[in-house]
């Protein structure tokens, strides 16, 4: 006969502070432009100090080796071959920093007085965006809501010039650095307006940059696009800037405003540089349609009298682009599929082959070179989140695992995971991941937790680890509750006409899905009905908040950054345009739907109890939205308890404000599901409390 804790002998189940402790690789590693390195990040949470600390690997595939070249950068791109760059903060400013060679002390690139935002290898050095500080006559510190002139800018710095100058300017005096040749220079004084830069694609053989604008920084005019073609060749203007000002030598360059429908970028061009592939959103067909890839001549964009009509590639494949790369062997995008991420290679037509990498699918990003090769971090239903190493061939790719985190963290228990289906209240099929337990019983009644993802464009991920911060899910695997996150309509990886089935049907519509995700499990026999509770963030919190007062079905709830109402989201968030809902709060005709889709509109029948935290500077979901939940469940008698988390926006990711978080929410279910004591203020630091339970 078993003895109670053997399963446990062998693995031990994680606390919370291993989930907020636990180091972790960066979304996106990046290959190098021979394929022959890959660069990749590893953070790890420092309790002690508080900040997340950063380490930058290479791995070299010719000798299969690995080794640390820098800490403290982010933001990773190859300078050539051998060389790697990464974004650092400079006193508070982040910078441009370069591993020649990768070997020996960072060369700092840019020292400018704002921080660099984003940035890519061109000519013999970089281009990068910042503010232009251009000076401001206004008298009061303000700022003019959907009003305020952008500052944002273009530059080019030459690496070799610029090491040079510094190297020169060591041995002159002051008077005489006036006089030495300049490295960089503005690429933005070409425009005759100011824009906001969203984004922009280089060409370094037509030596041409693509430049994405908006009216405006605020994601509310992320339609509102202009975009441009840049003809440079920087060597050529930096010479000329040694015998005549930067006007004069940007006289050479070529700028071009591009024939496109408003909320079309570009995003990649053929490798002959003479096709361009964009990426947008038919704003015609109705306002939050999903963003398709499009194919169009280049010069049929550079003529301001020609008719516009770019291919779209992505309605046969009817999948939302993650990622898109134009190689040598073809366009290949990234997608959701249901609860998984694939890649596909789309011909020019739309036709389209989509590759199986077994269990493995990428997390939402991948880097690929020229030749097809890429780099991913790679999810797995039975490893943990590992990076991988891909040479293309026509079949797919020879994968390489470039770390051994499962090795390394084979003590742990992270439970186990599995896809499963159910149909919806009104016939239609959702998809969901389904945490259990390792020594899952199904004869035994278990605890469940629901919790939807954000977005609601997005998806779960079906991958054995959890690792999204904000909520302990393997430490609640741990207490043997198990966990549901549902795929509810509106999410992605199962085409436009499921994604646009929440459209004036939020939190009604994802409620059908819930229920009957929760009914499906009960008629299993292994749940405990009166055991339920629901957890999320951002779209999830809603969803969290959403079923707790319009519903009895749940023992206790959790909010985080999520909405009370429509109307207050349309009012306090930069983003009150992503709304899926028709109209506007204000008109007669719509606002009815506004009301029945809001937490807020059941208040009268509200008994659950809520758990609620919130950032105190988020701009997406106002902090007022946690503020009338609190205020008016507290009102009513219902338990509930608000956290807030000052200067913090729409997600956070300090190693002790994401301890705290976790243990809240775990303190929290606990409680109301497994009938401990409520103090979120304990630590949980002695492994008895999960041990003992079994």
């Amino acid at each position: 006969m078993k003895k109670k804790n053997e399963f446990s002998a062998k693995k031990r189940r994680p606390t919370v502070k291993d989930l907020a402790a636990s180091p972790y690789f960066g979304s996106q590693p990046v290959i190098s432009p021979d394929g022959s390195k890959v660069v990749y990040l590893r953070g790890v949470p420092n309790l002690k100090t508080n900040q997340l600390d950063i380490e930058g690997y290479v791995y070299d595939v010719e000798s299969m080796t690995t080794h640390l070249v820098f800490k403290g950068g982010w933001n990773t791109r190859w300078f050539d071959d051998k060389s790697v760059c990464c974004l650092k903060s400079v006193s508070g400013i982040t910078q441009i920093h370069l591993y020649r060679n990768l070997i020996g002390e960072p060369i700092q690139v840019t020292e400018h007085p704002s921080p660099v935002k984003n940035y890519e290898s061109y000519g013999n050095g970089f281009v990068y965006t910042a503010s232009r500080n251009t000076s401001r006559t206004r008298i009061g510190n303000f700022k003019h809501i959907e009003s305020e002139v952008p500052d944002d800018g273009l530059f080019y710095i030459d690496v070799d010039r610029t090491l040079q100058h510094r190297a020169l300017s060591r041995t002159s005096f002051e008077k005489e650095n006036s006089e030495l040749p300049s490295s960089y220079f503005e690429i933005t004084k070409l425009l005759d307006v100011r824009l906001a830069i969203d984004s922009f694609v280089v060409v370094p053989k037509k030596n041409t940059i693509y430049l994405n604008c908006q009216a405006n920084s605020e994601i509310y005019f992320e339609d509102d696009t202009t975009c441009f073609k840049i003809q440079l060749d920087s060597e050529s203007v930096l010479e000329a800037m040694e015998s005549s000002t930067i006007d004069a030598a940007l006289s050479i360059a070529n700028i071009v405003k591009l024939n496109l429908p408003k909320g079309y970028k570009v995003r990649d061009t053929s490798p002959d540089g003479e096709k361009i592939l964009l990426i947008g959103r038919d704003i015609e067909r109705v306002p939050e349609s999903r963003p398709d890839l499009w194919i169009i001549d280049g010069s049929v964009l550079e003529d301001p009298n020609a008719e516009v009509n770019p291919k779209c590639i992505t309605e046969t494949i009817d999948r939302s682009p993650l990622e898109a790369y134009w190689t040598n062997h073809g366009i290949f995008l990234l997608h959701w599929e249901e609860s998984r991420c694939f890649i596909s290679r789309i011909s020019e037509n739309g036709d389209y082959s989509t590759y199986s990498l077994g269990d493995l699918h990428p997390k939402s990003y991948i880097s690929m070179n020229g030749n097809g090769d890429i780099a991913f971090k790679g999810l797995s239903r039975t490893q943990l989140d590992e990076i991988y190493f891909g040479k293309f061939n026509e079949s797919g790719w020879d994968l390489t695992k470039l770390t051994d985190a499962t090795t390394t963290y084979s003590h742990f228990d992270f439970g186990t995971v599995e896809s499963i289906k159910w149909m919806s209240k009104d016939g239609i099929q959702i998809e969901g991941v389904l945490r259990k337990p390792s020594d899952f019983d199904p004869k035994k009644k278990y605890p469940l937790i629901i919790h939807p993802h954000g977005g609601p464009r997005a998806s779960s991920h079906c991958s054995l680890y959890y690792n999204m911060y904000y909520r302990p899910v393997h430490s609640l695997l741990a207490r043997g509750i198990l966990i549901l996150e549902p795929n509810y309509r509106g999410s992605l990886g199962k085409g436009r006409k499921f994604m646009e089935l929440n459209h004036d049907n939020m939190g009604v519509g994802d409620m059908w899905d819930i229920e009957s995700g929760i009914d499906h499990l009960i008629s299993m026999g292994f749940i405990d009905e009166a055991k339920l509770g629901s957890m999320g963030g951002s779209q999830g919190g809603y969803i969290s908040a959403f079923g707790g007062m319009h519903t009895d079905r749940f023992a206790a709830v959790n909010v985080m950054a999520g909405v009370s109402s429509w109307y207050m989201y349309y009012v306090g968030s930069d983003n009150r345009q992503g709304i899926h809902l028709t109209g506007t709060p204000y008109e007669s005709k719509t606002n009815e739907v506004y009301r029945k889709t809001a937490p807020i509109s059941a208040i009268e029948r509200a008994k659950t109890p809520m758990l609620i935290q919130h950032g105190e500077n988020d701009e997406r979901i106002t902090i007022i939205s946690a503020q009338e939940l609190y205020r008016a469940l507290k009102q009513k008698g219902v338990p509930t308890e608000l956290f807030t988390f000052p200067g913090k926006g729409h997600g956070f990711i300090s190693p002790q404000d994401n301890y705290a978080a976790m243990l809240q929410v775990y303190r929290w279910f606990c409680h109301y599901l497994l009938g401990e004591e409520l103090d979120f203020f304990k630590d949980d630091f002695r492994l008895e409390e999960y041990e003992n339970e079994r």
